[in-house]
């Protein structure tokens, strides 16, 4: 099978499975939603617009497709600290196998929160007791050039939830594919993500949340010194509504970098106003909190930067995006390049 034919299964992949996935949209019912946090401050002030870019080693999470684009060993780490004391912490790395084509990798990733106090009915202010909540993927990522400009990659992932002493297991796969079109930078790539069986939580099982993306990226202005990138992606969960990312990255002697992304998500949030005017077209789900109270996406303009420093070759890298209510999130990652 030549590359022209595999890039009409993957054309005809991406029309087939958004369908099936909407057929089975349930908004707001899927567990192991840190699947869903990206843990990368370069992609994340990006808007996550990442897909299509995929050059380093956070395209673990992002992209295992694009993993043929990581010139060298790399190792990544990144750290968010949540509201309500939740941490997130990211460790990737990427081993390129250039004699073969193909790139591996692994990843592993969580989110915990600090001790909290037991209470129950007769003891409303402790027992004396503590319990955590947390959740845990470990993965390990393949992926292989089918020529010089198409690849693909998959990614299987153990996944564990932890809620004091009740625990669930479950695991799910990452297919994701890039294609450098040759014309002007033009860089195609797409993915299903999260995809694999119910897991169970005492006797209760939950569906995985299943997302499928498509973007495409540029560099709309290049010179020897500079560059500006700008990317885009469709976002189609089976959990909510799709959502359109935007991002624009700039660099100088690709050392410094400035980048700013948007999400939209589409569609307007419903009031209560609207369920007096007419109760029965109400729809409750418009009030799932992509969106504050004026209108405006909590998580939808996000900005940052890094450097990197070619004598130790470390990248920092900084995002920032507001959850409204609940706070401005900083985040900070380091990408470290074995010589």
């Amino acid at each position: 099978m030549n590359w022209k034919k595999l890039l009409l299964v993957a054309l005809a992949f991406a029309l087939v499975v958004p369908g099936w996935v909407s057929a089975q949209e349930k908004v707001g019912t899927t567990g192991v939603n840190f699947l869903k946090i990206g843990p990368s401050s370069r992609g994340v002030a990006l808007a996550d617009a990442f897909l299509p870019i995929a050059d380093d080693a956070s395209t673990l999470w992002y992209n295992p497709g694009g993993l043929i684009n990581v010139r060298s060993q790399q190792m990544i780490f990144s750290h968010v600290a949540f509201p309500a004391n939740v941490n997130y912490e990211y460790l990737g790395y990427v081993h390129p196998l250039p004699g073969m084509g193909a790139a591996v990798g692994v990843q592993a990733f969580g989110l915990y929160t600090d001790d909290m106090t037991e209470t129950t009915p007769t003891h409303p202010f402790g027992t004396g007791r503590t319990f955590m909540a947390s959740d845990f993927a470990a993965g390990v990522s393949y992926a292989q050039s089918l020529t010089d400009k198409f690849s693909v990659g998959t990614t299987i992932k153990f996944l564990q939830e932890n809620l004091a002493d009740e625990v669930a297991h479950g695991w799910s796969v990452d297919v994701g594919t890039y294609y450098d079109t040759g014309w002007r930078s033009l860089k195609l790539a797409m993915i299903i993500a999260n995809f694999g069986p119910d897991m169970e939580f005492i006797s209760t099982p939950f569906p995985m949340p299943i997302v499928f993306k498509f973007g495409g990226s540029m560099n709309v202005w290049k010179s020897e010194e500079n560059r500006l990138t700008l990317a885009l992606e469709g976002i189609h969960p089976n959990d909510n509504r799709e959502e359109l990312h935007i991002g624009f990255e700039y660099a100088f002697k690709e050392i410094g970098f400035l980048r700013l992304g948007k999400k939209y998500n589409g569609w307007e949030r419903s009031t209560y106003e609207q369920f007096e005017e007419d109760p029965e077209t109400y729809n409750p789900f418009l009030e799932y909190p992509v969106l504050d109270e004026d209108g405006l996406s909590f998580d939808g303009i996000s900005f940052g930067g890094g450097l990197r420093f070619p004598g130790i070759d470390l990248t920092v890298d900084y995002a920032y995006t507001t959850w409204g209510y609940f706070g401005d999130i900083h985040r900070f990652s380091l990408l470290y390049s074995f010589r």
